[in-house]
């Protein structure tokens, strides 16, 4: 030993039971880290979210494997690369810049602990992401950039705008039926004042007039028949109808009347076409999808009808539309014009919206078209893209026999006769309008403005009024409810109900508690005289003295 202290060579130091324990200890505090390192990265890289790290710049540090695979960026695609330009567009679909938004996040990341914004992927493909927002600090507590988890909230937003948009069609259908149903009132004034002085004058300029103010009025009369089947409160008769046949007779209309460089294909192939609906409000709808494809294709085109049988397994949500489980027929009208960009298909069913130049179109059609597809429990769906064209499913739920079908009796010969009438309306100019003409034709009339007045006078004078027609809409009291009123008086009423509007599930109702007849505002006399001939046929109304003029 003196010999190797001589040599200057240390001797070795003997190792306490202490020092290799705490080697011992170090070592496995390191091991311990490194594999609770191994399990946060794994746990990081393969986590269900998108986890990426920021600087203050708005570079990418960090991008997990999740967020690779859900942009489709490679790793070192992104890393280094701002955000805006690669997942973050310069400006959202909804028109937002998110270059400002980016910027405050990274200086301001408290303010920002949760916030949803539109991202993009590789391919150009638009999302919404919800991001959560944490800051990161350096040792001495500066900020130095943002930890961002993301969850793809894609599908939520869709069916949150879907909903959105439903409950905006709902509101603007109250509002389009209510519009609908003070405008009819008006028309029927103006129409009938118009008939009156048709029917009065000798005049033949004044007769020209006023045939103009009537063709007038009827067209005013058209459009807010469309806005009441947008509301789904036009009126309606459901029967067994072919739909082939309707597409057939549309089809042939359209190749009369449009363009004849487009050119018009039916491939009818359900086995199965028959439904319950009404054959003129889907013929109008079929041909509002044709005009539309036609105005898409100015320098021609293809128009294609398509029919079949589907069968829906599970109930089916489109839009506001909901399709039960059951056998569906699906027609399917697609043309290939110019399309539609999203912001446009969005809105291509709410009235008055259009594209067309002005004095086109009043945009009521596929308002319409939309209106009439909820009053037949079925569901339009519209798939569509600029340049490359636009295609409509209709889908319909069809009905197994069909071997039934009403018949039509043929015209009837109307005589007039002289009855008393009463007629409730809280409109002024209804009530003008309709004690003039109907006088006019022999008839005796008795006005009334309230429920409570008319009420009073039919309890006196009941076994002398040969019919009574009601208004539907009034204050107070409605036409169904005073009907009721009028009947504990006499069990044996007769009565007409005239409406703005009207839904089928409401007629049946009224006409089961006994009402012999709707008829829709604005009506003409002679549809008038029609209803009491008719009833007079059927035996509701005794046969009454032909008029004396």
């Amino acid at each position: 030993m003196d010999k190797l202290k001589k040599a200057g060579v240390s001797e070795p130091e003997t190792a306490s039971p202490t020092g290799q324990a705490e080697s011992q200890d170090s070592r496995t505090v390191y091991e311990a880290l490194r594999k609770s390192e191994e399990r946060y990265r794994e746990l990081v890289e393969h986590a269900n979210s998108i986890i990426l790290r920021w600087d203050k710049r708005g570079f990418v540090t960090f991008f997990n494997e999740y967020a690779q695979n859900f942009f489709g960026y490679s790793e070192q695609e992104i890393i280094g690369k701002h955000v805006v330009g690669t997942i973050v567009p310069e400006n959202e679909s909804t028109g937002r810049d998110l270059r400002p938004l980016m910027d405050h996040i990274c200086n301001h990341p408290e303010e920002h602990r949760y916030n949803v914004n539109e991202n993009v992927t590789k391919d150009g493909t638009r999302v919404w992401v919800a991001w959560t927002n944490k800051i990161l600090t350096d040792d001495d507590g500066e900020a130095i950039g943002v930890l961002s988890i993301g969850s793809d909230i894609t599908k939520q937003r869709l069916l949150e705008e879907e909903l959105r948009q439903a409950q905006k069609m709902q509101a603007i259908g109250e509002l389009a039926g209510g519009i609908a149903h003070d405008f009819n009132n008006m028309v029927h004034g103006i129409a009938g004042f118009a008939e009156v002085i048709h029917q009065m004058t000798c005049d033949a300029r004044i007769s020209l007039y006023a045939s103009q103010i009537l063709t007038t009025a009827h067209h005013a009369a058209e459009l807010t028949k469309q806005l009441l089947t947008f509301a789904r409160k036009g009126s309606y008769q459901l029967h067994d109808c072919n739909t082939h046949d309707i597409v057939r007779d549309v089809c042939a209309m359209l190749e009369r009347t449009i363009d004849r460089r487009i050119v018009i294909h039916q491939q009818l192939d359900a086995e199965r076409p028959h439904i319950k609906g009404d054959s003129a409000q889907l013929k109008s709808a079929l041909l509002n999808l044709g005009i539309n494809a036609k105005d898409a294709m100015p320098a021609g085109g293809t128009l294609m009808f398509t029919t079949c049988n589907i069968t829906i397994e599970e109930s089916l949500a489109i839009s506001d539309f909901q399709l039960e489980p059951g056998q569906y027929l699906r027609i399917n009208v697609s043309d290939n014009g110019m399309g539609m960009s999203d912001e446009v298909r969005q809105r291509i069913f709410e009235p008055f919206f259009t594209t067309k130049a002005s004095g086109r179109g009043a945009g009521l059609g596929l308002a319409a078209v939309y209106g009439t597809t909820h009053m037949h429990k079925g569901a339009i769906q519209c798939r569509s893209e600029s340049g490359k064209g636009s295609c409509f499913d209709l889908y319909l739920p069809i009905i197994n026999d069909c071997s039934k079908h009403l018949k039509d009796r043929g015209p009837t010969a109307v005589i007039e006769r002289s009855i008393r009438m009463m007629v409730v309306d809280d409109e002024a100019i209804v009530r003008s309008y309709s004690k003039t003409l109907f006088e006019m034709h022999g008839h005796q009339v008795d006005t009334f403005a309230t429920a409570a007045d008319a009420i009073a006078f039919y309890r006196q004078h009941c076994a002398d009024i040969d019919l009574v027609l009601l208004d539907m809409i009034m204050p107070q009291m409605d036409g169904q409810q005073l009907f009721a009123e009028l009947k504990r008086i006499n069990p044996s009423i007769k009565a007409m109900l005239a409406t703005g509007y009207s839904v089928e599930s409401k007629v049946q109702e009224i006409v089961a508690d006994g009402i012999l007849a709707c008829l829709k505002k604005p009506f003409t006399y002679d549809q008038l005289q029609k209803k009491i001939a008719d009833m007079e046929m059927e035996g509701h109304l005794q046969p009454l003295e032909p008029v004396i003029q």
